[in-house]
């Protein structure tokens, strides 16, 4: 498992709770993945908002997006992505929440790696982030 973190905000992100966000997210899915590498970056609102707008032609700023860039072969799936968190949004939701950032980061990160392991919007999805996201 390779977990590259970047962050290009002000805002102070512990390294090891994100790690152990994505562990925790991957041991609670029905992952079967060969290898696991993902980038994880933090970025404030304008550049999310532009990556969004590029990518998805949304021109909005969002709390999270996620970029599968998974391999398929003959004996399994290496699962590649890359994922793009903005601490500003995420701390806005924690506030409609009223729940800790940890919390909402946690629900947001796992949300980002249940996309690149290939999960859609519904129940199972969100009760993995429920879960994950539960102890914060």
């Amino acid at each position: 498992m390779k977990i590259e973190i970047a962050c290009k905000t002000k805002k102070r992100i512990e390294k090891s709770f994100v790690e152990k966000v994505v562990r925790k997210t991957l041991a609670a899915s029905e992952n079967k993945a060969v290898a696991f590498s993902v980038s994880i970056v933090f970025a404030d609102e304008e550049k999310i908002r532009e990556i969004n707008r590029k990518y998805r032609k949304i021109d909005k700023a969002t709390d999270v997006l996620s970029f599968d860039y998974s391999l398929r072969y003959n004996k399994g799936r290496i699962v590649q992505g890359e994922i793009i968190l903005c601490p500003g949004i995420i701390e806005k939701s924690a506030k409609e929440n009223k729940a800790s950032f940890k919390k909402e980061l946690a629900f947001v990160l796992s949300h980002g790696v249940l996309h690149i392991l290939g999960y859609r919007h519904g129940r199972k999805m969100y009760g993995i982030q429920d879960q994950i996201s539960t102890n914060y």
